[in-house]
């Protein structure tokens, strides 16, 4: 890990002796009688090497003995970075913890492991938080930095803030993109690939649906849908929301569907079953009640009586601020579950089915999930197409193709029949890439609890995903500067599989270990870093 210690003979035993040492100064006395620990480990030892590492700096990757240790705080930085990178967080202006995305310590449960998983590689990482009432500062701050690793969930830039706070913020990281820095996820992809309306972009490909639309206005939604649901049930999806809600599938009730699309052209008085996902709620309305709780909300002349929790009002703001409905076919396979493939960039981490349990949506704790490693033989045929194949393609039908993909998204597939009988396809029903959380440590969030309180098995789990980011931010990194002079490196990332390896807060301001002043020779360890060496 540090410059002091050879690796050769005695590395193992040079390594397990710091990662004994972490565990030392992180736990009192009584914790380690009660644990059994450190009965053979000299108290005197013990301090001297913990000063040491204290001190130390290190240059280039951590051997793996010391990074497959446990970090509940932000690590040293390292003494000479090729790159240097920053996580970006907000805390919402009056809210708990910042939001309910946040630990007691005011920082997103993810955000110290995914900075260290960029550590691990020889490379700087601090935690910067954004204000909105120092947004010059902030600005002038993260010029130093050649990614950022936005960490702000959507919407919470409007919440209690100044008015423009998005769109100043917005403007920020466009103007770091065109000074050849890199910023995951940009606004750009935030608006173009995370939006539903990016249905519509693909539909033309093999991983959409031909017949998706995307409505705007009161106009569009009622022509387009008396339309679409005249001919086959529909699925309606609002823009906004992460957890089903506002997504409706749609049945015509006591009338036959027309035989083509267009023949016919549903009234006002045509009833309607609605499912919405989020609780798999069924709901019995007019198509004119539909609408107007779509458009006006459940309180509207009209809109009829609503069993839904939440407003409606989705076309609220127009485009430009996310109003918007995509109307696609029901894919009646659904039932089976959807297929989340997870994405660190180009790199595919994990392949997840969520079948969902007591009803058609599989959402929160109304699925079963079972996990597959890339490569495995149940998705080889959606693993090939979609990350050699379709990536680029859709990056260009979405128009992002010159923007780096983001660090860390999903895509969500439902199963279709294929062209050939017996035979099954796999359609996008959804991308995720703003913020997207890393269960095993936001399973924490929202109370009193921190990093510390993720279980063993968790944490390192959830390790090998930011790990991966890690050395994948620094790879796209080394490709930007391949491809300064503007060819195009996402594509030709996406298209060639990568080895993969496992590999301060500021506000503004370097904190304690950040790499912000090079005079300062202090890198003292974070006081409740934890580091039990695995296996």
């Amino acid at each position: 890990m540090f410059r002091a210690l050879r690796f050769g003979a005695g590395a193992a035993a040079a390594a397990g002796s710091a990662a004994m040492t972490y565990t030392y100064m992180t736990t009192t006395a009584e914790q380690r009688r009660e644990r059994g620990m450190f009965a053979a480990l000299p108290h005197a030892y013990a301090q001297e090497l913990a000063g040491f590492l204290e001190k130390a700096r290190f240059s280039g990757p951590l051997p793996p003995a010391i990074a497959r240790c446990r970090f509940n705080e932000l690590m040293p930085q390292p003494l000479n970075p090729q790159f240097k990178v920053c996580v970006v967080e907000f805390n919402v202006p009056g809210a708990k913890n910042g939001g309910t995305d946040k630990g007691a310590n005011g920082h997103r449960v993810d955000s110290i492991p995914i900075a260290n998983g960029v550590i691990k590689t020889g490379n700087s990482c601090e935690i910067v938080k954004y204000y909105d009432t120092k947004h010059d500062e902030f600005a002038k701050y993260v010029q130093k930095f050649d990614a950022l690793i936005v960490r702000i969930n959507p919407g919470q830039l409007s919440q209690g803030t100044m008015p423009g706070t998005q769109e100043r913020f917005d403007s920020l990281m466009n103007d770091m993109l065109k000074k050849g820095k890199l910023v995951w996820s940009s606004p750009d992809v935030q608006t173009k690939m995370g939006a539903k309306d990016a249905l519509v972009g693909i539909k033309n490909l093999s991983c959409g649906l031909e017949d998706t639309f995307a409505y705007y206005s009161a106009d569009d939604l009622e022509s387009g849908f008396k339309k679409t649901c005249a001919f086959q049930p529909r699925v309606i999806k609002q823009n906004r929301g992460s957890a089903g809600e506002g997504i409706w599938l749609v049945w015509l009730q006591d009338k036959e569907y027309c035989k083509n699309f267009g023949d016919a052209t549903l009234s006002d008085s045509d009833k309607l079953k609605l499912i919405e996902m989020n609780d798999n709620h069924v709901e019995y309305h007019t198509v004119k009640e539909f609408i107007t709780f779509c458009v006006d909300g459940p309180d509207a002349e009209g809109a009829g009586e609503w069993k839904s929790t939440f407003p409606g009002k989705y076309l609220e703001g127009g485009k430009e601020a996310g109003g918007q409905l995509v109307d696609q076919r029901f894919c009646p396979r659904i039932s089976e579950g959807e297929v989340r493939m997870l994405m660190v960039g180009p790199v595919l981490q994990m392949i997840i089915h969520k079948k969902p349990e007591g009803g058609l949506s599989a959402v929160g704790g109304n699925s079963a999930y079972t996990y597959y490693k890339p490569g495995s033989p149940e998705y080889a045929g959606l693993e090939a197409d979609f990350v050699t194949r379709d990536i680029p393609l859709l990056m260009k039908a979405l128009d992002i193709e010159n923007d780096p993909l983001p660090i860390l998204w999903t895509g969500d597939f439902i199963p279709v029949d294929g062209k050939e009988p017996g035979t099954t396809e796999y359609v996008v029903g959804e991308f995720n890439c703003s913020c997207v959380g890393i269960s095993k440590f936001q399973a924490v969030c929202g109370g009193e609890k921190t990093l510390a309180d993720v279980s063993d098995a968790d944490y390192f789990d959830a390790c090998e995903l930011t790990d991966l980011m890690g050395t994948t931010a620094i790879k796209m990194l080394d490709e930007r500067k391949k491809f300064s002079s503007g060819g195009n490196f996402i594509q030709s990332d996406a298209r060639t599989p990568w080895r993969r390896t496992t590999g301060p807060q500021s506000d503004a301001t370097p904190s304690r270990g950040s790499d912000g002043d090079s005079k300062n020779p202090q890198r003292a360890l974070p006081a409740r870093v934890t580091a039990a060496a695995r296996g």
